[in-house]
């Protein structure tokens, strides 16, 4: 127990820079205002927020318990059209670094309430946006490449953990996405047509998709492919840990550190897979909150690096 203890206080342990998270910031609240953007823009405030004599869908005021929005600010849609704005303003704000913690558990908590306002709107990416909202209330992210930089003074090392914890909510929701597909149409003995049908669904396709008879072996293929992607996040874990583990000895350790696994193969299989629904399915931002998130998988020292050789190749 002691043994186990310490590889698990180990496995949190450590600080390194803050880019990765400075970048994720940027690139999930960009994400974020998108969605929200299109909220305003469909006038949509009202019918999923606002009270029921409003029009609103949820309804939230005749319920045995009314949602704590309502219930303590009134209930009005102007409330819900507040609470919106208020949002945005967090969102805004953490995206841009400043007061980054406190406005990202702000924004945490408003997009709690809207969720229950109308739970049968609060999409799976809503739940993973919360959660990683919620992880940057305990981390000066914004000291980084952020307003907060110039309010309190930069910072070069941030804990090490709210990165990492971020791969294992991707994990999580992967592995999960992978061994929850029991439709017999993921499986060989359904003949992995669950992409072929998907894609003939006006409701999700972005364009029809009739023509794919001509080439169902190539969407079976996919099919396949996207099963074993998500069923195969299980060893990104272990992945991580041969790479930390390195001067230790053993084959398959040498294997995936010799062959980068994670970064050569399971990502850009994921991020060809996520791009091709993006193109494909009408699936609001869940394909760019998840890209937004792969930033997580690179230590920032690889990073920097990586920025090193981008501006030596473009900036002579």
């Amino acid at each position: 127990m002691t043994r186990a203890w310490a590889w698990w206080r180990a496995l949190w342990a450590g600080d390194e820079h803050p880019r990765v998270m400075a970048i994720i910031r940027i690139l999930v609240g960009l994400v974020f205002l998108y969605d929200l953007a299109l909220v305003w823009h469909y006038h949509l405030i009202t019918p999923l927020w606002g009270p029921g004599d409003a029009g609103g869908i949820g309804d939230p005021t005749n319920r045995a318990r009314v949602v704590e929005l309502y219930r303590w600010f009134g209930e009005s849609v102007h409330v819900a059209r507040w609470a919106f704005r208020v949002l945005v303003g967090a969102v805004v704000c953490f995206t841009l670094g400043l007061f980054t913690r406190p406005m990202a558990l702000l924004a945490v908590l408003i997009y709690a309430q809207l969720a229950r306002v109308l739970p049968d709107a609060d999409r799976g990416i809503d739940m993973l946006l919360r959660n990683v909202l919620f992880i940057y209330v305990f981390v000066p992210a914004g000291r980084f490449w952020g307003a907060d930089a110039r309010l309190f003074g930069p910072l070069q090392r941030i804990p090490a953990w709210p990165r990492r914890l971020i791969i294992l909510q991707l994990v999580v929701v992967y592995f999960t996405a992978g061994i929850q597909k029991t439709a017999v149409a993921w499986w060989p003995w359904g003949g992995f047509s669950a992409l072929y049908v998907v894609l003939q669904d006006t409701a999700i396709a972005r364009i029809p998709f009739s023509w794919l008879r001509q080439v169902y072996p190539v969407t079976q293929i996919f099919t396949a492919i996207t099963l074993v992607f998500e069923l195969l996040a299980c060893l990104v874990p272990l992945a991580f840990w041969y790479r930390a583990t390195r001067q230790r000895a053993g084959w398959l350790r040498a294997q995936f550190n010799r062959n980068t696994v994670v970064t050569r193969w399971w990502l850009p299989l994921g991020v060809f897979l996520h791009l091709g629904i993006a193109a494909s399915m009408q699936l609001g931002i869940f394909p760019w909150v998840m890209l937004a998130l792969y930033p997580a998988f690179f230590h920032p020292d690889e990073v920097a690096r990586a920025l090193l050789r981008v501006r030596a190749e473009f900036g002579g």
